[in-house]
């Protein structure tokens, strides 16, 4: 994985090929790089996908084993996907010589809606919009047999034309696990995790609809309605406390307090989502009221 450059500093290579410039970030499966592919002499996005439990994977190699595997199927389903609003794969490293499979990605450059939320709301029919986009994405997902399992703002990420696009699938890999790892390692983000798989209830593609009307809300309203000061404290809220209904959402309102009903079975399916939220993406604000 290291390498010399004649009379240069050392560099770090993956596969003969890709070498790491700098970290962008990273979360419960691993770090992500940007790279330069030295074949084609173009930038990339790499990450190295680890269990996001390391004493589960040291106490369960076989359980590891099978994530690995699930990682590399999931990842070569969603590099067929071909959708504008799904992160590319380019090619993927799994060789004995690493411990962990990589993914090779488009590396995107406008930044994470996190970035943008950082500057403030979002306005409502931008919001639709960037909502309608990231709805693509997982209803292609879901026909592929993928869920994500971990929509967030820091896990969309805008391209220079504000076209949003999906990424960090790494968490769908853990199909069949719960929330919650052996060691109490949550799987996802606390406040964006539907109270069904609090519950330990997985395998539903509403799951992925719930987080993103969270997201959306967050977007918005400009902050989270359930988040508490403690992760435990979050997860509670989210299981039983009502949501507060949202005061900035406007059109976008409804469709909010409709994929956010906790019973799975009261939420829209993706095709009424859809259809509500481009109405939201439409509207004219009435006067004094956000669209």
């Amino acid at each position: 994985m290291t390498g010399m450059n004649p009379g240069g500093p050392r560099i770090r290579l993956v596969d003969g090929r890709f070498e790491l410039l700098d970290r962008l970030g990273g979360g419960g499966m691993g770090l992500v790089w940007r790279a330069r592919d030295t074949a084609l002499d173009r930038e990339v996005a790499l990450k190295e996908v680890r269990p996001p439990d390391a004493a589960m994977a040291e106490a369960d190699p076989d359980g590891t084993r099978l994530m690995r595997d699930r990682v590399l199927r999931e990842a070569k389903a969603l590099a067929r996907l071909q959708h504008p609003n799904v992160v590319i794969i380019h090619h993927i490293v799994d060789s004995p010589e690493h411990a962990y499979p990589w993914l090779v990605m488009e590396l995107v450059r406008g930044g994470s809606l996190a970035d943008r939320l950082n500057r403030g709301p979002l306005p409502v029919p931008e919001a639709a919009r960037v909502g309608r986009g990231v709805l693509g994405a997982l209803r292609a997902a879901h026909e592929a047999g993928v869920q994500h399992r971990d929509v967030k703002p820091g896990n969309v990420l805008l391209r220079p034309d504000g076209t949003p696009v999906l990424t960090d699938f790494g968490i769908a890999a853990v199909h069949g696990a719960t929330a919650l790892t052996a060691t109490g390692a949550l799987i996802g983000s606390p406040e964006y995790i539907a109270p069904e798989r609090i519950r330990g209830v997985e395998g539903n593609p509403s799951s992925d609809l719930w987080s993103l009307g969270m997201m959306l809300y967050v977007a918005v309203e400009g902050t989270h309605p359930l988040r508490r000061g403690t992760s435990l404290a979050t997860l509670a809220a989210v299981l039983d406390e009502p949501l507060p209904p949202p005061v900035r959402a406007g059109a976008l309102g409804p469709a909010l307090s409709a994929v956010l009903a906790k019973d799975p079975a009261a939420r829209p399916d993706a095709e009424a989502f859809d259809r509500m939220l481009a109405a939201a993406a439409q509207a004219t604000p009435a006067y004094g009221f956000p669209a």
